[in-house]
């Protein structure tokens, strides 16, 4: 129990540190130079890569015991496709009937000027660096220390995949303070799943890539 409890504050603690960080860099979006250099994105991608890359290192665990590796990237890839290949096409179906017949309005799916840039950014300065923090580091330190695990959909899953989908969620919502981040639970869900289930972060990273461009193209 003792084990436990030190894995969920260790957790806690260094999530709180690490969106505490990102919230003062927020702040000061609006001066000029940072905004035209982007410095808000670069220092919380930065965060969320070498936080936990570091506290592995101090504690001398190895990233890959904590799926931070290329190792099965074939599998993962054709995972991470075949998730997409369902996941994005229905996410787009359930938008344009919601506009349709709740909103009463035409739905706008339309692909952004420099789109490619965008999916690489989203990619790789988005989604592979909160994957290393929530999935590679958070999920995998509370999965060696939480009992109890079940199997769902082949992928066997316990009390850090729900903590970690929750605390994803609760990361988005007190940066921007805005109640519907608080859904992004729902693909934490998805990106831990992905986790368990490949191994690594790969999946997880592709499909986080691929659906905060999605979401760009019905914004």
């Amino acid at each position: 129990m003792r084990r436990s409890v030190r894995a969920v504050l260790e957790v806690t603690l260094v999530f709180l540190g690490v969106i505490g960080a990102c919230k003062i860099l927020d702040s000061f979006r609006g001066v000029g130079w940072i905004a035209r250099h982007d410095v808000v994105a670069i220092g919380a991608a930065c965060l969320f890569l070498y936080v936990p890359l570091a506290l592995l290192q101090i504690s001398r665990r190895e990233p890959r015991d904590y799926g931070i590796t290329l190792r099965g990237s074939g599998a993962s890839l054709r995972t991470a496709l075949a998730v997409s290949a369902v996941v994005l096409p229905a996410f787009l179906l359930l938008y344009v009937l919601c506009r349709k017949f709740c909103f009463h309005a035409p739905a706008r799916i339309v692909l952004p000027a420099g789109w490619s840039l965008l999916l690489i950014y989203h990619l790789v300065g988005v989604a592979l660096p909160e994957e290393v923090f929530y999935r590679g580091y958070m999920q995998s330190r509370l999965n060696t220390a939480l009992p109890g695990r079940v199997r769902l959909l082949a992928a066997s899953v316990g009390v850090g995949w729900l903590y970690t989908a929750l605390l994803f969620a609760l990361g988005h919502f007190l940066i921007a303070h805005r109640l519907e981040r608080l859904a992004t639970f729902f693909p934490g869900l998805l990106f831990g799943w992905l986790r368990e289930r490949t191994g690594s972060i790969v999946a997880p990273t592709l499909v986080h890539g691929l659906c905060n461009f999605t979401v760009l193209l019905v914004a």
